[in-house]
């Protein structure tokens, strides 16, 4: 190709990146004007961060200076190249609670010096806080959260889905907007502890309304704080709870010597039905459910499988 064609070439070629260049451009506004008020904040946000990260990076301390020379070490004018400034490279990706940016590694700029600079990083971002973990080799995940996860109301719809897994409880978000989970396998139980009005039922609610479809989990329910199955915080889901008992002592204390008698019967049966001494060895099933009892308002049913009233009134008297 000669010199005329290649500059022949040159309106197609600009013309091409330009059009590239508006394509993006349409594409990042249909983005930006189809999200949430949130969403949008943080896609300026991630703009920002990239437009300011070469001036930021070598202030907050995360560039080296490469003194070996280039391949030409004198120039055609006689003078030395000047040792180059390197920074590491950053992408930006944008949700609604803020900028997760992906950033390579260089020499002596890895993972103890981004998390150094997290709180100036945080500062120049106007982030509540910023973390800094290890991605793929060689590269580092920095999450910046411009409003904190945990003081912004969580809306969650069931999909009705049976899970792919009944042993993960998914609890929400941490203080970094990035998913939850707990295993249950092998773990004979959970306890939910904070103060009022925090979540605690309504966590306890998510993971039946997750799992209800699924025909492996049976519930039962011990809720202290009511009297009847159609009253408090389960009520809507009266028809998928085998059992209920409310702030009867008596009820309670048959419900959980029934569950107590059913984990003997199946400890001692379990080898014969289902050829293993852990059912998380074959996974629950119609057959074998997980029996999950939620003991609501714990407080409130203070007494022990087999102690009654009269036990408890004799107790309190001191005989």
């Amino acid at each position: 190709m000669t010199v005329g064609e290649v500059f022949g070439s040159a309106p197609a070629v600009a013309g091409a990146a330009l059009a590239l260049i508006g394509i993006w451009a349409l594409w990042w506004l249909v983005r930006y004007v189809r999200a949430d008020k949130m969403t949008r904040a943080s896609m300026r946000q991630a703009i920002g961060v990239r437009r300011r990260w070469r001036r930021l990076a070598p202030m907050v301390g995360l560039s080296v200076t490469d003194k070996t020379p280039p391949a030409v070490i004198v120039a055609p004018d006689g003078k030395v190249p000047k040792p180059r400034v390197l920074i590491p490279k950053i992408r930006v990706a944008a949700d609604r609670y803020g900028v997760l940016v992906h950033a390579v590694c260089l020499p002596k700029v890895g993972l103890a010096e981004f998390q150094k600079a997290a709180p100036y990083l945080a500062d120049a971002w106007r982030c509540t806080r910023v973390s800094v973990l290890p991605g793929k080799p060689g590269q580092l995940v920095i999450r910046g959260v411009r409003v904190d996860p945990l003081i912004v109301p969580t809306e969650h719809t069931p999909t009705g889905a049976v899970p792919e897994d009944l042993a993960v409880w998914d609890l929400g978000l941490d203080e970094y907007a990035l998913p939850v989970s707990v295993s249950l396998a092998n773990v004979p139980g959970v306890t939910v502890a904070g103060l009022p009005g925090f979540g605690k039922t309504s966590l306890v609610n998510r993971f039946m309304c997750d799992t209800s479809p699924s025909d492996a989990i049976q519930y039962a329910v011990a809720d202290g704080k009511v009297t009847s199955s159609h009253e408090g915080d389960y009520a809507d889901l009266t028809e998928r709870i085998f059992a209920f008992v409310g702030d009867d002592l008596d009820e309670a204390n048959a419900l959980f010597t029934r569950l107590v008698k059913l984990r003997r019967d199946r400890s001692a049966s379990i080898r014969a039905l289902l050829g293993v001494k852990n059912m998380w060895h074959v996974g629950p099933s119609a057959a074998w459910p997980l029996t999950v009892l939620i003991v609501d308002e714990a407080h409130l049913l203070p007494r022990l499988q087999g102690v009654g009233p009269a036990d408890e009134e004799a107790r309190r008297a001191g005989r």
